[in-house]
Parts: structure tokens; C-alpha cells; sequence
């Protein structure tokens, strides 16, 4: 059984384009390393993101991130077990979506996810793309 966590944030990062860059290194070799896959999605100053992989480890790392200084007034929109991963064929693994050409990318992946029928994943989608036109 896998776990999946999906919640938002209003960003606490300077806009420079380093800190940013340091934050989706920071996630990415720490997802890789934990086995995690999902998205991070930065918009408006605010973030979304979806993580999934076993239960401990997406609650261990919820934590870190409800304590991280980069974040503030974070709203867990999910938190449920799921029978498989939802993003893992996305990029393979875990992405940052963060210009047009990657929202699009993204938007062509939730497009195929809602053909599953998957409710979990219908869900997931339906916030994402919430997030992404708001």
C-alpha cells in the first residue's frame, strides 16, 4: 500500500532564480533518495504539490515540510492511501512544473490520468488543474 499527499502553500523563497533552483534540487535528489514521485507546481508565488511513496516516508516528509521556513500557511488538500502510483510514469519521478511548456506537459498527463476512471487520481487531477488555471 502507498500513501499520496497533496497540499498548498504561499512560498516564503526570495524570487531569485537561485533560491528557487535550490529548492527543486533540495526535492529532487531528496525524492529520488526516498523513492518519492509526484509533482511540485509553482504559481503565483504559491505552491502545490503531490508526493507519493510509502506511508512513513510521505508522513516523514510532510512533516519537514510543514516545519520548512520556505512555506507558510500550508493546507493539506489529500492525504490517502493509494493502491498505485499515480506520477510515475510522469517524467519518471518527481517533476517541477514551472514554465508554459512544462504546464503543458502537465496538462497533457492529467489529461491521460483522467481516462483511467481512477478516483483517487480524478481527484488529484481535478486540483491540479484548479491550481494550474487559477
Amino acid at each position: 500500500m502507498l500513501k499520496t499527499i497533496c497540499y498548498i502553500s504561499d512560498s516564503r523563497i526570495n524570487k531569485s532564480i537561485t533560491d528557487f533552483n535550490n529548492l527543486i534540487r533540495t526535492a529532487k535528489t531528496n525524492n529520488a533518495k526516498n523513492n518519492i514521485t509526484g509533482i511540485l507546481v509553482y504559481k503565483n508565488n504559491n505552491f502545490l504539490q503531490v508526493f507519493e511513496g510509502a506511508p512513513e516516508t510521505v508522513d516523514t516528509i510532510f512533516d519537514k515540510i510543514r516545519m520548512d521556513q520556505r512555506h507558510q500557511n500550508i493546507f493539506k488538500i489529500i492525504d490517502t492511501s493509494i493502491d498505485q502510483r499515480i506520477f510515475e510514469e510522469y517524467k519518471f519521478g518527481f517533476t517541477v512544473v514551472s514554465d508554459k511548456h512544462a504546464l503543458q506537459n502537465l496538462s497533457d498527463y492529467l489529461e491521460w490520468l483522467r481516462n483511467a476512471d481512477n478516483m483517487i487520481a480524478n481527484e488529484i487531477v481535478t486540483m491540479v488543474e484548479n491550481f494550474i488555471n487559477q
